[in-house]
């Protein structure tokens, strides 16, 4: 046989071969006329027995003859950004076959054959027994994500597999908010749970606090391919609230499943109101002085080593305020000379992205330390990096104002610098409260430094604003956290205190306070996260040093606290 002929045969048989890989009935995964395309379940052992409860459910329901099981890669191992192995598991209850043919396809179209990165995933092992006795008879497609990986990667492996594994079941193995108070992960929770239930594609893959972003935009790719694209949930849970521990770096679980046809069903629970938007809001960022003296050869990131990039990651508006302008060029080592006239270096950006703040306010007396010119390289440098840059040093700039999309509800953040003069911006909220689908947050640069309560002057403008229509006042500037009320049912907030700063002159100015929350159908969920700086680095507070600052700040909102088991939340209705 002659080489044409040769490359002929190889080729009907390769394209008899793909048909048949490709061709799977999707009876197997067929309930009452409604297809189960996609699962989720955690790998996090303290809810293996809900898993195991979940995935025995379903197995009533479907039986695949093939599982897709995704998991991060956790350990960021071997060379490819997506990685599968072609072998077969021994486990407890048996031995799971692989799907050969089909693990072989991906391996030639370049998916990562690394078999020496699964031994240790855990995202695959913790998952497989309870896999195994609720579908006994699936054979099984590994697959592992690394966090660097791309939209084009995963478009990439959704259509291999589109063509190779057709009717096969997805499960995901993954496991949702991380190290956070499990009030904040709830929040966190609010923008993950919304965006698969919209199959939001760019919220998942970059909003979306979980392990494996990749996982998730998979999955959803996935259940566009099968028209099954109402997500289910059937349970959400949260280790702080399971231990009983709120304060505890906790970890969320959702459990759920994509389906078409069927309502919301099994155990299942609606945990995210019909409209939502979601914040987070820290006070003052220096990066001048000791803190750039100390981090900026090491890297500016790590001035946020011991706070970590997950708590600003799942928000919709996610805010601090910018204590200075950002150079484009590299600036003078000033650790000594004490200057009041801020001009952070240009690495600056790059702790502002590992934080994974979405906006920032220029709207103080320090935004303008370089000139006209330095509060405009600033806007560049946040533009570049994705970030808002909200208000700035004059009443000019009070329209540069912070706009963040939630699940048809829409939070506007107008950064305003108060210290010289009262602002007019009555107007400007009245505008903005004209469609009442918006929400309106204030954020001013007010008060006496140090001083551990707001004065007159400031709870004048509070209430204006709060008459002209705002929401909720939260201020900045003092450079110690200040005191709160209830002005008309509307919660102010008078100083956030330090976030980032080099004052290590007293207890106080290395205090500072992160507030979290959501407005939602009902009203407003609020919340306080006491920071402490230890060597100009944040550092979430826990415990009693925590519960004293919360219990000061709380005492005159006392009849708006919700005690709940994630933790006490202040709620302010509509």
């Amino acid at each position: 046989m002659n080489r044409t002929w040769w490359k002929l045969l190889l080729s009907i048989i390769s394209v008899g071969f793909f048909c048949t890989v490709g061709y799977e009935s999707y009876a197997a995964l067929t309930h009452k006329n409604a297809i189960i395309a996609a699962i989720i379940i955690p790998h996090h052992d303290i809810v293996a027995k809900q898993r195991k409860q979940f995935l025995n459910e379903l197995g009533k329901k479907i039986q695949p003859k093939t599982i897709i099981l995704i998991s991060p890669n956790h350990y960021d191992v071997g060379k490819a950004r997506i990685q599968t192995v072609d072998q077969d598991w021994n486990i407890a209850g048996g031995i799971i076959h692989s799907r050969s043919e089909v693990v072989q396809v991906l391996i030639k179209n370049g998916i990562g054959n690394e078999p020496a990165s699964f031994p240790d995933e855990h995202g695959i092992h913790l998952v497989l027994g309870d896999i195994h006795q609720a579908f006994p008879s699936a054979s099984l497609v590994p697959i592992i994500v690394k966090s660097s990986a791309t939209q084009l990667d995963i478009d990439n492996l959704e259509q291999i597999l589109e063509k190779t594994c057709t009717a096969c079941l997805v499960v995901a193995s993954v496991d949702f908010s991380h190290y956070q108070p499990a009030l904040l992960g709830d929040v966190h929770d609010e923008l993950t749970l919304r965006a698969l239930q919209n199959l939001d594609d760019n919220a998942l893959l970059h909003t979306a606090e979980v392990d494996s972003p990749g996982a998730l935009l998979f999955v959803s790719k996935w259940a566009r391919h099968a028209n099954a694209e109402h997500f289910v949930t059937w349970m959400h849970t949260n280790s702080g609230e399971l231990l009983q521990q709120p304060d505890i770096e906790s970890t969320t679980h959702i459990f759920g499943y994509y389906e078409s046809g069927l309502p919301a069903g099994l155990a299942g629970k609606k945990v995210v109101s019909q409209h939502s938007v979601t914040f987070l809001l820290g006070g003052d960022l220096m990066f001048g002085r000791m803190v750039a003296h100390t981090y900026l050869q090491r890297g500016m990131a790590h001035v946020f080593d011991m706070f970590g990039d997950r708590s600003f990651w799942g928000v919709d508006a996610g805010i601090a305020n910018l204590e200075g302008p950002i150079s484009k060029t590299p600036v003078p080592d000033d650790y000594n000379s004490k200057t009041l006239s801020f001009n952070f270096p240009p690495q600056t950006i790059d702790a502002l992205k590992f934080l994974r703040i979405n906006a920032a306010s220029l709207a103080n007396n320090h935004s303008a330390n370089a000139g006209a010119q330095g509060v405009q390289d600033t806007r560049d440098l946040l533009k570049s990096a994705n970030v808002q840059a909200i208000g700035g040093p004059g009443d000019q700039d009070i329209p540069h104002v912070g706009m963040f999309q939630g699940e048809k509800l829409r939070l506007i953040v107008i950064g305003v610098h108060a210290l010289y003069g009262p602002p007019n911006i009555s107007d400007l909220i009245k505008t903005y409260k004209a469609d009442p689908n918006n929400r309106v947050m204030i954020f001013p640069h007010w008060g006496v430094e140090y001083a551990p309560v707001h004065n007159l002057y400031q709870a004048q403008l509070a209430h204006e604003w709060i008459d002209a229509g705002a929401d909720i006042v939260i201020g900045s500037h003092p450079h110690v956290i200040q005191d709160a009320e209830v002005y008309k049912n509307k919660p102010i907030i008078y100083s956030l205190g330090n976030f980032v700063f080099d004052q290590n002159f007293s207890k106080e100015t290395e205090e500072g306070l992160l507030v979290a929350g959501d407005f939602d159908d009902t009203g407003l969920s609020l919340f306080g996260l006491p920071i402490q700086i230890k060597n100009y680095q944040p550092i979430m507070m826990r415990g009693i040093q925590k519960k004293a600052i919360l219990d000061t700040l709380y005492a005159p909102l006392t009849k708006f606290i919700q005690h709940t088991p994630l933790g006490d939340k202040l709620f302010f209705p509509l």
